[in-house]
C-alpha cells in the first residue's frame, strides 16, 4: 500500500510540475513576443510626426466618455486631464451615475452647466437619464445625470447614445489622462482605420502621485508594497503579456480604466453588458467573437506600450482582495459564457491562445497553486517526498516568477522612463519576494471570487477608497 501511496504521490508531484512549467513556458512565451512588439511600437512612435497630427484637419474625433459614481475626490482633476489633452477633436460626455457625495456638485462648479432639452434616443440599455446639461465655458462638454443601478455598463452606455465621434474612448473618472496618451493612441488607430477596432494601453498607480489641476506634478511612486506589487502586476500584465497577445490579435480584455472602441463595433454589439459582475472583459471576448462569425479577419484588437495616465488602486488588503475577487468572477463568468469558443477553429487565435490560458490559469490556476503547495507541504511532513524535492519546488516556483517579472520590467523600462532607478530596484527586489506572501493574498481573493461566482453574485462592489492628499 505505501509503494501504491508512494507512486500516486510522484506521480501527482509530476502533474503539478508539469503545469508549472507548462504555465512559465508561455509566459515567457508571450514576454518574449511582447519585448520585440512593444519595441516596434516605440520605434513608431519616435518616427511619428505628432505636430503635424495635431495641427492636421484630418485627424479622426473622438468621443470620450467619463463614467461617474461618488468621485468627487477625483473627479475634477480627472476631468481637467481630459480637457488639457494634446488632441484638436473630441468631444467629452460625463455621466453622474446616482453619485450620492458631490461628485455633480464639483463638475457643475468646473463647467457652470446649463440644463438642455434634446431629444435622447435609446440605442443601448442605460437606466433613468434624469437631465442633460452642456457646459457655458466648454461647448464640447456634456453631462449626463442618471439613476443607478445599471452598473459602469449602463453609465458607459448613456454616454454612447449621445455619442457622435467614430472613435469612443472610456475613461474612468479617477484616471488621470497624460496630455498625449489620445494623441499616441490615435496615431496607431489613423495608420490602419479601416482595421484597428479596439485599442488598450498600460496606466500606471496614482497613489501618493503629486496630482495638481489634472497633471502629475512628481512621480513619487508608492514604496507601500500593496501599491508597488500592483504596479509589478500591471506591468507584467500589460507589458509582458497583452502586447504579446495583441501580436496575435487575441488580446484578451481592453481594460475599462482606459479603453478605445470603434464606434460601429459597439453599435453592433448593442453596447455594454451589465449581465456581468464588470464589463470591459465581457465585452473585448464578445467583440472577438462577433467579429469572427462575420469572417472580418483584418480586424485588430491592440495593445500599446505607451503610459496613457494614471489610476488609484486599492492601498490596504481588504480593498485589494475586494477588487481582485470581482475581477476573478468577472472572468469566470465569462470564460463560462464563451467557452464555445476553446480550440473551435471559426475563432482563430483566439479560441486556441486566450481562451485556453483562461481557463487553465485564470480560472483553474489558483486550484492548482493551492492544491499543489499543500500537495508539497503534506507530502513533505508524511515523508512522501524528501527535503531536497520540497525545496527545489519552492524555488521554482519563486524563479519563474521573479524571472518573467524581471524580463518584463527590462521590456517595461526600455519603452518608457517613468521609474526612478531606486523604484525599479525595489521593484525587483519585490519580485523575489512576491511568492512568499503577496501571491497568496491574491489567491486568497480569486478563492472568494470563485465562490461569489458560484453564488451567483454579480454586484459590482466598489472597494474603499484612500483619503487623497490634496497638492
Amino acid at each position: 500500500m505505501s509503494i501504491i501511496l508512494a507512486r500516486i504521490t510522484y506521480a501527482m508531484f509530476f502533474v503539478f510540475l508539469g503545469y508549472f512549467l507548462l504555465l512559465s513556458a508561455f509566459y515567457f512565451f508571450l514576454s518574449f513576443v511582447g519585448f520585440f512588439e512593444g519595441r516596434k511600437r516605440s520605434w513608431e512612435s519616435e518616427e511619428e510626426d505628432y505636430p503635424l497630427i495635431y495641427l492636421s484637419g484630418i485627424a479622426i474625433p473622438v468621443t470620450i466618455v467619463i463614467p461617474a459614481r461618488n468621485e468627487e475626490a477625483w473627479i475634477r482633476d480627472s476631468l481637467l486631464s481630459v480637457l488639457n489633452l494634446n488632441y484638436p477633436k473630441f468631444e467629452v460626455i460625463i455621466v453622474d451615475d446616482g453619485s450620492q457625495d458631490n461628485t455633480f456638485g464639483v463638475v457643475d462648479a468646473m463647467l457652470k452647466l446649463r440644463p438642455i432639452d434634446i431629444p435622447y434616443i435609446k440605442h443601448y440599455k442605460d437606466g433613468l437619464v434624469h437631465a442633460i446639461f452642456k457646459s457655458e465655458k466648454y461647448p464640447h462638454v456634456t453631462v449626463i445625470r442618471k439613476q443607478a443601478g445599471v452598473k459602469k455598463a449602463g453609465s458607459v452606455n448613456s454616454g454612447l447614445n449621445m455619442a457622435r465621434n467614430e472613435y469612443i474612448c472610456v475613461v474612468d473618472a479617477d484616471t488621470v489622462l497624460d496630455p498625449n496618451a489620445l494623441l499616441k493612441v490615435m496615431a496607431c488607430v489613423e495608420r490602419e482605420p479601416g482595421k484597428v477596432v479596439g485599442v488598450g494601453s498600460y496606466f500606471g498607480l496614482a497613489n501618493d502621485l503629486k496630482i495638481k489641476d489634472g497633471r502629475v506634478i512628481e512621480r513619487n511612486l508608492s514604496f507601500n508594497p500593496i501599491i508597488a506589487y500592483q504596479n509589478l502586476e500591471y506591468i507584467r500584465s500589460f507589458i509582458g503579456n497583452r502586447i504579446g497577445w495583441s501580436k496575435y490579435n487575441a488580446m484578451p480584455v481592453v481594460a475599462g480604466g482606459f479603453s478605445m472602441w470603434r464606434r460601429d463595433i459597439l453599435h453592433a454589439l448593442g453596447g455594454f453588458s451589465a449581465d456581468f459582475t464588470c464589463e470591459d472583459i465581457e465585452f473585448t471576448f464578445r467583440a472577438h467573437a462577433y467579429l469572427a462569425k462575420n469572417k472580418d479577419k483584418d480586424h485588430k484588437i491592440i495593445m500599446l506600450p505607451y503610459a496613457v495616465g494614471w489610476t488609484e488602486g486599492p492601498g490596504n488588503f481588504r480593498s485589494l482582495i475586494s477588487q481582485r475577487s470581482r475581477w476573478q468572477r468577472v472572468t469566470d463568468e465569462t470564460v463560462a459564457h464563451y467557452k464555445y469558443m476553446i480550440f473551435n477553429p471559426g475563432y482563430g487565435s483566439f479560441a486556441f491562445l486566450t481562451i485556453p490560458y483562461f481557463l487553465f490559469y485564470e480560472v483553474f490556476g489558483v486550484f492548482f497553486e493551492i492544491g499543489s503547495i499543500i500537495f508539497v507541504i503534506a507530502g513533505w511532513a508524511l515523508g512522501m517526498l524528501d527535503i531536497r524535492t520540497f525545496f527545489a519546488f519552492i524555488l521554482l516556483m519563486v524563479l519563474s516568477q521573479a524571472v518573467i517579472s524581471l524580463f518584463s520590467i527590462f521590456s517595461f523600462i526600455r519603452v518608457q522612463r517613468i521609474f526612478r532607478p531606486r523604484y525599479i530596484i525595489y521593484l525587483i527586489v519585490l519580485s523575489f519576494v512576491e511568492f512568499l506572501w503577496y501571491r497568496w493574498i491574491i489567491s486568497a481573493a480569486k478563492l472568494l471570487g470563485t465562490y461569489t461566482f458560484f453564488r451567483g453574485v454579480k454586484e459590482h462592489n466598489q472597494y474603499q477608497r484612500v483619503k487623497r492628499v490634496k497638492v
